[in-house]
């Protein structure tokens, strides 16, 4: 029983000694995250790094149904999809699409021809040490659950089975998290997020152009140039 309860605690130290190792080389490297507001250039991003690519893109249409269809048919053109919808009839729509991320530039550029945009802003998160430490914690997890398993064949004593169960369904749980995560990352990394809100251009009356032009022109009279 004492000879199982040691090499428990051997696997466990050896363990959460590699997982503060990574854990340190994770911190010292840092995470940056690569902000956009006019552009953005994926040619720039070294290619071994793994970036999660997202926009946000605000766009004036004419008309709110034919903007959606647009927008549809250049995320499915692009190898992408819809993956979230709400709107407010022919007022407003809101759309998430996920977009290949070697397609992700094109799409935007396709997007903006929509109509009038009025926002954007793009984002590029380097998860690139998070990855490694995931990946580095689960190898060490299924190395620490396979051991487990070798001990559970040789055990007899139903304390030392049921010990060595208990720990073995910890040990496989966490895998089983790791493993939700890694593939987590990797749809992030694989698939772009673009978040397009579409507004109705406002049309102004007779009126609304008038008071329009008499405010433009009490503005000039002020500010002839910022």
């Amino acid at each position: 029983m004492k000879r199982i309860f040691a090499i428990l605690a051997g696997l466990m130290t050896m363990v959460l000694l590699s997982g503060c190792a990574t854990t340190y080389a994770k911190r010292t490297s840092g995470s940056p995250l690569i902000r956009s507001g006019a552009g953005v250039d994926l040619e720039e991003v070294r290619p071994e790094r793994m970036l999660i690519w997202k926009a946000n893109l605000s766009i004036e249409v004419w008309n709110i149904s034919n903007a959606v269809n647009q927008a549809s048919s250049m995320a499915e053109r692009a190898g992408g999809f819809i993956e979230q919808k709400s709107d407010r009839g022919e007022e407003s729509s809101s759309l998430t699409l996920r977009i290949p991320a070697k397609a992700f530039k094109t799409a935007l550029l396709d997007l903006e021809t929509i109509g009038t945009v009025t926002y954007r802003n793009v984002t590029g998160e380097d998860i690139t040490e998070d990855y490694i430490d995931v990946d580095a914690r689960l190898k060490n997890k299924i190395v620490l659950r396979d051991r487990l398993k070798q001990l559970l064949e040789k055990a007899t004593e139903v304390k030392d089975i049921l010990s060595i169960e208990t720990e073995l369904n910890r040990v496989q749980a966490d895998i089983d998290s790791m493993e939700g995560r890694i593939k987590s990352l990797k749809g992030q990394v694989d698939y772009a997020t673009i978040r397009l809100s579409l507004n109705r251009k406002t049309i102004l009356g007779p009126l609304g152009y008038l008071f329009k032009g008499l405010w433009w022109g009490v503005e000039k009279l002020f500010v002839i140039r910022e």
